[in-house]
């Protein structure tokens, strides 16, 4: 329900509601990092979509931006170094390859946290185990 996606129950960014925005938050920071252009939070606990529809469609949004990213981006630019700005202002450089691989394995972690807010709310809470996401895709 709408009062169940709100409802803060202790995780890191309190709601399922905040949970969602905050992987679609990183995504859009990282992203615009690799990019140098796009939509830019200002910071990692904002609320960028207050309802779960729009939420959603802004998530298999910027689902179908990552891939197209990544399928865009050139075999030699993973084994670059990416410069960026923390949101803070501080300067970092890390490998490009350990970045991306960062965002997904970032997705993944706060998934499953979204994971066990379903489930305490006694939802069945899809499988998020790679294996299972490979095999459906066969």
């Amino acid at each position: 329900s709408d009062a169940q996606f709100r409802e803060d129950r202790g995780a890191f960014f309190g709601s399922l509601r905040g949970t969602l925005n905050h992987i679609l938050v990183a995504d859009r920071v990282w992203l615009e990092r690799i990019e140098g252009s796009g939509p830019k939070p200002s910071s990692l606990d904002e609320i960028l979509y207050d309802d779960f529809a729009g939420l959603r469609a802004a998530r298999e949004a910027e689902d179908e931006r990552i891939l197209r990213v990544v399928a865009a981006t050139p075999a030699e630019r993973f084994e670059s170094v990416l410069s960026y700005r923390s949101m803070a202002g501080t300067p970092y450089e890390l490998p490009f390859a350990q970045i991306v691989t960062h965002i997904f394995n970032h997705q993944t972690h706060h998934r499953g946290q979204a994971h066990t807010l379903l489930s305490q709310f006694g939802l069945d809470a899809p499988s998020i185990d790679f294996v299972y996401f490979l095999l459906e895709s066969k």
